[in-house]
């Protein structure tokens, strides 16, 4: 699997953490919507270097998550024994990753991108499948805007979404935030302007 890994795998060698270990400012909504408590089942989806799963744990979820890049998955245990915390942390592909187990609060921040075109229906089939009643989804996009450059560290194996792409997979599910922002970032030490689709939403189970 190593010649199919993403440009990341070299990056997340380094000592330092590439994105920072601050968890993503998206989890605060999460938690205030369902504040954790004992035995509530979380995945974490590209986890990276582990910021967002480490905080997660830290918060009193159990977490499980992973990420394609070994260099990622050795930083996020690294972090969670540093923190002490566990994470159930490995090796694993968006584009093929199974689990029989079902999660309260599944998310992805910065990731769906890395889905083939012809997986993108099979993953949100699957997600449905172990997203519990009453669980939550959140996941972002990064959407394709003409006036828009290419991030200088955009990788090979993305594919930028259309505006709204995203939503139509939840249709049938309550959808309690949804945005389209464009905002400045600055990985790679280049500043650079991204468009960005982001949902949270909720399993709710028909009485009919």
């Amino acid at each position: 699997m190593a010649e199919n890994r993403t440009q990341y795998e070299k990056l997340y060698e380094a000592e330092d953490f590439y994105w920072g270990t601050e968890p993503g400012d998206f989890l605060k909504r999460i938690i205030k919507f369902m504040p954790p408590r004992r035995g509530m089942k979380v995945l974490d989806i590209g986890c990276g270097e582990g910021k967002d799963a480490v905080y997660m744990a830290k918060m009193g979820y159990t977490v499980t998550a992973f990420d394609l890049t070994e260099s990622g998955i050795a930083k996020t245990q690294r972090l969670a024994k540093e923190a002490g915390v566990r994470v159930n942390a490995y090796i694993d592909d968006i584009n093929t990753f199974e689990t029989n187990e079902r999660f309260e609060i599944i998310y992805s921040s910065g990731t769906l991108q890395y889905l083939h075109a012809d997986k993108i229906g099979p993953f949100f089939e699957k997600i449905r499948k172990i997203t519990n009643p009453n669980g939550i989804n959140y996941f972002n996009v990064f959407v394709e805007k003409s006036f828009l450059d290419p991030a200088p560290d955009w990788d090979k194996e993305e594919t930028l979404w259309k505006t709204g792409e995203l939503f139509t997979w939840y249709a049938d599910w309550k959808i309690h935030y949804l945005e389209e922002t464009i905002f400045e970032d600055n990985s790679g030490s280049v500043p650079h302007l991204h468009c960005m689709d982001s949902i949270l939403a909720e399993k709710i189970i028909s009485r009919k």
